[in-house]
């Protein structure tokens, strides 16, 4: 082969493999690219925790963009910028050698191509040994090889269990209950039950004049023993079954003696909660189980009762109701109006030698169970109307 073909051989040689010949205008030869190895996101990350674990600031920001957005949910707010990068990496430089962030698992980041993104878990380690809470999760995204956005989410020292799910459905509902305006009638049972809990249950003897009594987290004795006696007279049943000469406790161990006026704000009270029991099934949203609800209102009255309607507005309009008559409601109604009458017949006319008003109030202030089961609601007008309003005045 003579010697020009041999040349031109060559050069289509050089030209296919990329060489980087141009035969313009007959034979000018351009520069040769500089070779720039390419890396995926996975290996950019594995390179970027090398060198977080070296402490190796500079090496670390080299590969990151100069648009990063890199969000770590310890912080309140997105690191940006090369410059925010380098203050959050900042106290990282200043840990000991040895606490060293370890990638357990990698997804994905391998593509090679411009843009890439991987998942990694990891944990924190020192000196070869696993920090308690110290395990998290991240997704990055690299563009051109380098970091472009990161997303850090790390564990959590709280561990609160299912309950997270309800307070992520509490607020869910919160939401909800705003765009649709029923934001201020949770905000007014909320602010009542909150009110109720603490004044009437939790607030120091003595904070407010008008109530009487410890509070529940320092119940004493005889308040105790009220509570004990009051029940054992729930409904009027026992002192019914023995004013008929029906079996009854009383030949275990006598009745005990309470207050008419005090036994019948309890008894009222209690039937107050008693009968709402159909209307909360007729109304019932859907997946609500009232009776877990109106079983401990039995006791607490109102304390249960105002949370409930407050959760019962976070309900989205047009959720799933009952809606069905219950067959039995009026059976509890003729229950609690029985209970009502008795009530009334036991106190009537207890007080007639001083204003009725008064000693209602003299009553009632002292025993602080007896005022939080009949405050804040239906059940207190009733009490009042009992107490009060019904009693007559032979002053």
């Amino acid at each position: 082969m003579s010697r020009a073909p041999r040349r031109r051989a060559v050069a289509l040689c050089g030209l296919v493999a990329g060489g980087g010949f141009s035969f313009v205008g007959g034979a000018d030869r351009a520069p040769r690219r500089p070779h720039v190895a390419r890396q995926g996101a996975r290996q950019v990350m594995e390179s970027f925790y090398a060198a977080v674990n070296g402490r190796d600031l500079e090496q670390a920001l080299a590969m990151v963009d100069d648009e990063v957005v890199y969000e770590d949910f310890t912080f309140q707010e997105p690191f940006r910028g090369r410059e925010g990068v380098r203050e959050l990496l900042g106290d990282a430089m200043s840990l000991p050698k040895g606490l060293d962030f370890v990638i357990d698992d990698l997804a994905g980041g391998d593509s090679w191509g411009p843009d890439d993104a991987v998942g990694m878990t990891w944990h924190v380690e020192f000196d070869g040994v696993a920090l308690p809470n110290s395990r998290g999760a991240s997704l990055y995204k690299t563009k051109n090889g380098r970091l472009l956005y990161a997303r850090d989410i790390v564990e959590s020292p709280l561990k609160l269990g299912s309950s997270a799910l309800g307070i992520v459905g509490f607020l869910a509902a919160l939401v909800r209950s705003y765009k649709q305006g029923l934001a201020g009638t949770f905000a007014a049972f909320a602010t009542a039950a909150g009110l109720y809990w603490y004044i009437l249950l939790l607030s120091p003897q003595g904070q407010f004049p008008f109530l009487g009594g410890p509070p529940a987290w320092a119940i004493d004795e005889t308040t105790l023993r009220n509570v004990v006696d009051e029940s054992l007279n729930f409904f009027y049943i026992w002192p019914g079954l023995d004013s008929l000469g029906l079996p009854s406790p009383s030949s275990l161990f006598p009745l005990p003696e309470v207050d008419p006026l005090r036994l019948a704000l309890f008894n009222v009270a209690e039937a107050y909660a008693f009968m709402l029991l159909p209307l909360l099934l007729w109304d019932r949203p859907e997946r609500k189980n009232v009776y877990a609800w109106w079983a401990p209102a039995m006791f607490l009255t109102n304390a249960i009762l105002l949370p409930y309607f407050a959760t019962r507005a976070l309900d989205p309009a047009g959720s799933s109701t009952s809606r069905a008559r219950v067959a039995w409601a009026p059976l509890f109604g003729l229950v609690a109006l029985v209970v009502l009458a008795v009530a009334l017949w036991q106190s009537w006319g207890l007080y007639a030698d001083k204003p009725h008003f008064s000693q209602f109030i003299e009553t009632l202030t002292p025993n602080r169970l007896c005022a939080s089961g009949a405050s804040l609601g239906p059940g207190m007008l009733t009490c009042m109307v009992l107490g009060s309003f019904l009693t007559p005045n032979h002053a």
